[in-house]
């Protein structure tokens, strides 16, 4: 097709052409405002004759939008890799781009909200997509007071806010079952920061399946295991009490847990069978294969902008659980 011809118009341009003003050519496209039907027509049949397409920042200043949406992320994450979030971003910003929004990444941790105080401050996006769930959540809080539309990836107790997860309670409460069905009695759990709601989650699952078992099953949990010292630390603690079994909350401290049993030369599941509440393809190369629960994170994150959208359009917008998890069956336990 020959474009060297093309004539690119803009509303001023449209106007003129028609020879009407640039309120009415405005008014035509958006379909607000008083205008006759048979000038809206031919405006709009003129549009779409030439291929016009409105300028993303005029229309925004028309409907007093940004068509930006504002994606908190972790700030932990610049230290290192995060497959979750990694392939959660993915979904979001698919769907965004098919509804023409441009995502504006911004960092946040328990204590300092100071980006997105400044992204909602200036009114550089229409809504926030919060990337995980506090127990004491500083950023919802602020939302909510500044009523910016928001979603949330994670779960809590504030039956106001919108969220979208994975069911972890469900999820780690089936793992832990397969585990005590196979003979497993003294197992030990590692998890992380206990002031994230994801880690209380999976905690509770794994309570559930050992609820009327505490005759014959023996547990330890060590939570808050972070760093990597704090999960090397964890892990030498939880081997004094010589458990057949230790489940890591997620693909991280799995790996750091995988990589120290492997220097001190324990082997597993000879000596001790591994799970994990969260297996990414950060632990793909480890061997044995280990058993644990894979969801898809890029589809929770593709939902969690459909139901941000649809709240900007003004819709009623319920919570959304997903129950679609996978169980991946390694070598890492005892057969």
């Amino acid at each position: 097709m020959d474009t060297k011809n093309e004539k690119t118009y803009t509303l001023d341009a449209i106007a003129k052409e028609l020879g009407v003003s640039k309120t009415t050519v405005s008014r035509a496209i958006s379909g607000k405002g008083r205008i006759g039907f048979e000038t809206r027509e031919r405006i709009l049949e003129f549009i779409k004759t030439n291929n016009y397409k409105p300028n993303v920042i005029a229309r925004g200043l028309a409907e007093k939008k940004t068509y930006n949406i504002g994606l908190a992320l972790p700030e932990e994450l610049k230290a290192w890799d995060s497959p979750f979030c990694h392939r959660s971003i993915n979904g979001i910003c698919d769907v965004a781009t098919a509804n023409d929004y441009d995502l504006i990444l911004l960092w946040i941790n328990y204590n300092n909200i100071t980006q997105l105080k400044r992204i909602v401050d200036n009114q550089k996006a229409d809504g926030i997509i919060l990337t995980r769930t506090m127990v004491k959540d500083d950023p919802v809080k602020y939302l909510k007071k500044a009523e910016m539309p928001f979603v949330v990836i994670g779960s809590s107790d504030d039956k106001s806010v919108t969220h979208i997860d994975n069911d972890h309670v469900q999820a780690c409460k089936t793992l832990t079952e397969l585990l005590l069905s196979r003979g497993l009695k003294k197992i030990a759990l590692i998890g992380g920061e206990t002031h994230l709601c994801v880690t209380n989650s999976r905690l509770k699952g794994f309570n559930l399946a050992l609820e009327g078992k505490e005759k014959s099953v023996k547990s330890k949990v060590v939570l808050d295991a972070i760093t990597q010292p704090q999960i090397i630390k964890a892990t030498d603690e939880v081997l004094e009490s010589k458990p057949d079994c230790i489940v890591c909350m997620d693909d991280y401290i799995c790996s750091v847990v995988m990589t120290h049993l492997n220097e001190r030369r324990i082997s597993i599941p000879e000596d001790v069978s591994i799970a994990t509440f969260y297996r990414s393809v950060m632990l793909e190369g480890f061997n044995p294969p280990i058993t644990g629960l894979e969801f898809d994170e890029k589809a929770l994150g593709g939902i969690a902008c459909e139901k941000l959208i649809e709240k900007l359009k003004g819709k009623d917008v319920q919570d959304f659980l997903n129950s679609d998890y996978r169980l991946f069956m390694g070598k890492s336990i005892k057969q």
